[in-house]
């Protein structure tokens, strides 16, 4: 059975020191079998995803499914490790993400690890991966990850040389001429209202409904604002309300897009919550935390956060 081998951000520190002792005192002792390659492997992931973490817990996440996949994929499908990654084997790697085996995929979240008795054990019902069939945007994700692990890995002189690179620019699925583009259907009108009229002195809602209108009543893309849309996501100066219009590129043009009643009021409130900090080049859509635009998967988690408060 697949075994989770890393598990929150919090309890990082904790796996690196269990790691020193092989796993054979604490917690996740199922680790314990790694043979001192595999562990050797481990440590390393364990000491990159914590640099990560530190950065952001929104990316320390992102990362950690990824290398947990990469991992578990050498180590139980090809019974090799890290410095055996290159071009060949990373192009089996992604074709079998693509469409990965039903026994690593559930339908379901589940948490990796159980408490029991202040102890952490592995939840048998966790899989690698979410889903039978990946799509677009998580497999563009995976190449950002595995570009960035595998510049880490050969800055520690365990790989010779990064293969991503090549690998995505010459991926068929994400270089298809048509990209996928993910619309929703349209929202009451009166829903917008009522909510703009409760969550108007909150800029973090007022954020997630200015979201909620922009996709789902003016039916923008919404890979238009994340970091999907190759460092085209739009800026809050690309918003605006003297001519009522939100600048969005399309086909690496800005295109302007005209704002509805309601859209219009939502925008403009949510521009005077965010004040004047914000420099030209801020995000159209701020962060509680860090810097940067969104990736897609977030931004549907704003929006159905944001539709559960409203329905």
């Amino acid at each position: 059975m697949i075994k989770p081998l890393f598990d929150t951000f919090a309890q990082l520190p904790y796996q690196i020191d269990y790691a020193q002792h092989h796993f054979n005192v604490g917690n996740y002792t199922h680790l314990s079998r790694l043979t001192q390659a595999q562990l050797d492997d481990l440590t390393f992931c364990l000491k990159y995803l914590q640099k990560v973490g530190i950065k952001s817990e929104n990316s320390f996440n992102r990362f950690r499914n990824e290398i947990e996949k990469l991992l578990l994929w050498l180590w139980f499908k090809h019974n090799c490790g890290l410095a055996s990654i290159n071009k060949e084997l990373l192009t089996k790697y992604t074709l079998f993400c693509q469409s990965p085996d039903a026994t690593w995929c559930t339908l379901q979240h589940n948490a990796r690890f159980k408490l029991r008795n202040d102890e952490r054990y592995v939840n048998e019902n966790w899989r690698p991966f979410k889903s039978a069939v990946m799509s677009y945007e998580s497999r563009a994700s995976m190449f950002t990850v595995l570009n960035h692990f595998c510049d880490a890995l050969t800055q520690a002189a365990i790989i010779k040389s990064n293969p991503v690179k090549t690998l995505r620019k010459n991926d068929v699925i994400l270089n298809k001429k048509n990209k996928p583009i993910t619309r929703s259907k349209a929202i009451n009108e009166s829903m917008l209202r009522d909510a703009f009229a409760r969550y108007k002195n909150d800029i973090h809602k007022m954020r997630n409904l200015f979201l909620l209108y922009l996709v789902k009543k003016a039916q923008l893309p919404l890979q238009a604002f994340s970091q999907q849309n190759a460092g085209f996501a739009p800026l809050l100066a690309h918003l605006d309300l003297t001519e009522q219009v939100l600048y969005v590129f399309d086909n690496n043009q800005l295109t302007p897009h005209r704002l509805c009643d309601i859209g219009l009021q939502i925008a403009t409130c949510y521009k005077q919550l965010r004040g004047s900090a914000p420099t030209q080049d801020a995000p159209l859509l701020h962060r509680e935390r860090g810097n940067g635009s969104y990736e897609v998967r977030q931004l549907r988690r704003l929006i159905t956060a944001m539709e559960k408060e409203i329905s």
